[in-house]
């Protein structure tokens, strides 16, 4: 298989799990309806985020990433309702959005795609870190989808290895800030396991 190739099959499975990686967090709020450790800045900012890869893939004919960005503001947006629903404050995320938002409007039309490309991966930090604090801020993060951040980081890797494959460097940079925040969220699901059984065992047994 030639480079170009390689680069699509990565791109078509880095994709599938793009699809389903929100999807066990989304469960997860539906089944049991605690938001303890889940951030609703990363839900918003990750909407928006996602409108902005949207974008980016669309100026750069990156078309077999399209479907992920698509299902990345999807998901994302269903995640920030349910927190909603469950009277999780989104308020603050939903400004900060806002504000990235106009932010990357203005560095495209000041830098150019490249330029806003690169900042959308940097922005990893900026939608994933808001999760990344409410975890490790949290007692007992119960409210947080080890499988979704197991898929989070799988994500990253692969897309990672498929900027390198077509020479993105703002791809590179999304993959390594992904699959690096998303082991930051897992270290600390695993340092509070127990107390997370506790919590979920506790809930069970509620009248």
């Amino acid at each position: 298989m030639s480079q170009a190739e390689i680069a699509v099959v990565v791109g078509l499975v880095a994709t599938a799990v793009t699809f389903v990686q929100i999807l066990p967090q989304i469960v997860r709020l539906l089944r049991i309806g605690l938001t303890e450790g889940v951030s609703p800045a990363w839900a918003a900012i990750g909407t928006t985020v996602n409108a902005g890869w949207i974008a980016y893939v669309v100026a750069e004919e990156l078309w077999v990433t399209i479907p992920a960005c698509i299902a990345g503001v999807s998901s994302y947006g269903v995640v920030l309702y349910l927190l909603y629903r469950n009277d999780a404050g989104v308020r603050t995320g939903l400004l900060l959005s806002a504000v990235v938002a106009v932010a990357c409007v203005v560095v495209q039309l000041e830098a150019g795609w490249t330029v806003l490309g690169t900042v959308l991966g940097l922005s990893n930090g900026l939608y994933l870190g808001p999760s990344v604090v409410a975890a490790w801020r949290s007692h007992t993060p119960v409210g947080v989808s080890p499988l979704s951040w197991v898929l989070v980081a799988l994500e990253g890797v692969l897309w990672g290895l498929y900027g390198v494959f077509v020479e993105a460097s703002p791809v590179v940079v999304f993959g390594v800030t992904a699959a690096l925040l998303a082991g930051l969220v897992l270290l600390r699901l695993w340092v509070t396991r127990h107390r997370i059984r506790q919590a979920l065992r506790a809930r069970t047994n509620e009248p």
